[in-house]
């Protein structure tokens, strides 16, 4: 009997060679990480933090990109466009896929756009103010913003950043009304408050924490359920006369929606591994940043779920993007 080649078991075999293929050569070359937030800032630093851990397990450089603007959606727009070969990826974060798209028309799709590659950490926000501002306490803050009802204003890195909602959810849950001022990034608010310029700010422990130390600016509150190991002794919002108050940041990496799930699983594997080592665990530590390692499917869970929670916040507060 002749041999036969069929042309289902030929496309078959042409499917597993292709799907093999594209795990034994990625990473081929250079990994770009896109992150839609200016330099210093959380998203940047996180970033540089696991991208020389990222190139050890892969071996090829992670090169960190920023492309920082619009609260973040310019740059997570370029992540979205990429080509999907993962080569280009993007840090995305509750800011850039559940707040911002929950307060204007953005041009991805938190959901169809990305393919989540996995959670890296989890960090609080601190509320700080100018040391000029006669304040001490959450309590006594919003007390001040009542008796100066739209005099006293907050800074963030701009409409939709999470540093804005942290503050309309204070507004919100306080019955008070801190003026927004939107910033292009997050270290220009924080510029301003130093310069007293402004009064009030959510700054991650990132980029305030030895701001604190030395003295040029007063932190009142942590924004998380519990109380920060940088700050053992900062009361939370929660513990300050608003209860149930709770807003962290998240931070994950994705890759474009269409890379190959062979290339996500070694992605979302690689960063596992990177999130392990010791001086990762130890920088993430110092910036008050809990590493939190998740599958894809739990990132990408985790972005559905909180864009119905802040889409909710957003109507409950009327924000809107200026």
């Amino acid at each position: 009997m002749p041999f036969r080649v069929f042309p289902w078991l030929t496309l078959w075999l042409l499917a597993v060679l292709s799907f093999d293929s594209a795990a034994q050569a990625y990473p081929n070359r250079s990994v770009r990480i896109i992150s839609p937030f200016a330099a210093g800032g959380s998203n940047d630093v996180i970033a540089r933090v696991i991208a020389p851990r990222l190139t050890a397990v892969l071996g090829q450089p992670f090169i960190v990109d920023n492309r920082p603007g619009a609260g973040g959606a310019i740059g997570t727009e370029q992540g979205a466009r990429a080509a999907a070969d993962g080569h280009t990826l993007t840090m995305v974060t509750n800011a850039t896929l559940a707040i911002v798209p929950a307060l204007r028309t953005v041009a991805y799709d938190p959901v169809k756009d990305f393919a989540p590659i996995g959670m890296v950490g989890l960090s609080p926000y601190i509320v700080i103010v100018h040391p000029s501002v006669p304040v001490t306490s959450i309590e006594q803050l919003v007390a001040l913003v009542r008796s100066r009802p739209g005099q006293v204003d907050f800074g963030s890195g701009g409409i939709g950043t999470p540093g804005h909602l942290a503050g309309i959810m204070l507004n919100t849950m306080t019955g008070i009304r801190m003026v927004h001022v939107p910033y292009r990034a997050g270290n220009l608010a924080l510029n301003d408050l130093l310069g007293g310029h402004i009064s009030v700010t959510f700054s991650t422990t990132i980029t305030s924490t030895q701001l604190i130390k030395a003295g040029r600016v007063r932190a009142l509150a942590a924004t998380s359920s519990r109380r920060i190991r940088a700050f053992p002794e900062l009361p939370t919002i929660a513990e300050s006369g608003v209860p149930g108050y709770e807003f962290i940041l998240w931070l994950g990496l994705a890759a474009p929606t269409g890379t190959q799930e062979v290339v996500i699983q070694q992605l979302s594997d690689a960063l596992a591994r990177a999130l392990q080592f010791s001086d990762v665990q130890e920088q993430l530590t110092q910036q008050s940043v809990d590493s939190a390692a998740s599958t894809p499917k739990e990132l990408g869970e985790r972005i559905k779920r909180d864009l119905a929670v802040y889409a909710k916040l957003v109507k409950e507060s009327g924000a809107r993007a200026e």
